[in-house]
C-alpha cells in the first residue's frame, strides 16, 4: 500500500475509499487490518466486496478494481461506496476499521483517489490506486 501511494504521489489522507482484499480468513484479516490501521491512523472508509461476489480467485483483483472505478463513475451521481456486509462481530484482537455504511458518500470534489488491495498465494500482492484528476 505504501509503494502504491509513493508511486502515485498520493498521501494516505487523500484516499477516499479502500476496497479490502478481505477474504475473511483469520491470518489475512489480521495482516490486512494491522497494515491498514498503521498506514491510515486517522481511518479510511473501507469495505470488502467479496460478500457480494464471492471469491473469484484470479479475477478478484479486476473485479475489486471495477468496484472502485464504478464508484468514480459519472453514473454514480449519489457518490455511493460499496457497503461493508459482515456479521457485525469484530475481532477484539484486531484494530477497528472505518467500515463503509449506507450513509457514507465519496466526496464529489476532485481529485478523488481510491485504493484496491489484492493479495494472492505466494506473496503476489498488489495495491492499485484509481484516481480522478481535478
Amino acid at each position: 500500500m505504501s509503494k502504491a501511494l509513493n508511486r502515485a504521489k498520493v498521501q494516505p489522507e487523500q484516499i477516499g475509499y479502500l476496497n479490502l482484499h478481505g477474504t475473511a480468513t483469520q491470518h489475512n484479516d489480521a495482516m490486512e487490518s494491522l497494515a491498514v490501521s498503521a498506514l491510515f491512523p486517522h481511518g479510511v472508509p473501507c469495505s470488502s466486496t467479496k460478500p457480494m461476489t464471492g471469491h473469484t480467485l484470479g479475477a478478484a483483483g479486476a473485479l475489486e478494481a471495477a468496484f472502485c472505478w464504478l464508484s468514480l463513475s459519472t453514473d454514480n451521481r449519489e457518490n455511493l461506496l460499496p457497503p461493508h456486509i459482515w456479521d457485525g462481530q469484530p475481532d477484539p484482537d484486531l484494530p477497528a476499521l472505518q467500515w463503509v455504511t449506507p450513509d457514507h458518500r465519496l466526496t464529489s470534489i476532485a481529485p478523488r483517489y481510491l485504493m484496491s488491495n489484492s493479495f494472492a498465494f505466494g506473496g503476489n500482492n498488489v495495491s492499485l490506486i484509481i484516481g480522478e484528476a481535478p
